[in-house]
């Protein structure tokens, strides 16, 4: 009986296995619209024309946020935890370097948020995906769409959605002000991505403190 059990045991792991993807290297396109609160000029001079691309290599990520206005880039490395964030408006460009514990204080805003999982599934590029809700400390509201077929290595990339058991690929955050953002995958590619993209630069940038 007890043979019987661990067989059964076995084969439940492995077809889980097969039914996730760990996305150990790809790159997933998110187009940006704003739902709400558009007409405001400073959130549309802020978000209009706006793409985010998410790279992703082993334990490493890099989310890639750009605008006409302006850019940021936000790697992390979640073998050691530590990240950096690359900001750009004009000619401009800074380089945050945030080690260990200062991540953490960084992104302090998520603290505490917890989600509501749903039953409402939605098909996102080409994926189905679970719906969740959640309310971060300055009353801004999160719904995302996460797709719990896709894992990756780099767990933790966005400490918003470390909770989630997968892969978010659509989010809303609405602020305290009533302006929703949306960010919805396009695509999700299983493909190379080169290891310079998550390299911190060494020159041609300012370097901020965290204090700063």
């Amino acid at each position: 009986m007890k043979k019987y059990l661990t067989l059964g045991l076995a084969l439940m792991c492995t077809q889980i296995l097969w039914a996730q993807k760990v996305m150990t290297e790809g790159i997933v396109q998110y187009s940006v619209s704003v739902l709400k609160g558009g007409d405001n000029p400073s959130v549309a001079s802020a978000f209009n024309g706006a793409t985010q691309t998410l790279f992703l290599k082993s334990n490493k990520a890099k989310l890639d946020f750009k605008s006409p206005l302006r850019s940021q880039s936000t790697v992390y490395d979640a073998q050691t935890g530590n990240g950096f964030i690359i900001k750009q408006s004009g000619s401009e460009k800074y380089l945050l370097e945030l080690v260990g514990a200062n991540w953490k204080k960084y992104h302090k805003r998520y603290d505490g948020i917890v989600f509501t999982k749903e039953e409402t599934l939605k098909q996102i590029a080409g994926y189905t995906c679970k719906k969740a809700t959640g309310k971060m400390a300055d009353g801004s509201e999160v719904v995302a769409y996460y797709c719990t077929d896709l894992t990756m290595m780099a767990h933790g990339y966005d400490p918003l959605f470390g909770s989630l058991p997968g892969l978010v690929l659509e989010y809303e955050i609405t602020n305290p002000n009533g302006v929703t953002v949306s960010y919805q995958a396009q695509s999700v590619q299983m493909t190379m991505v080169n290891a310079a993209q998550f390299e911190m630069p060494k020159s041609g940038v300012k370097v901020l403190t965290f204090e700063q």
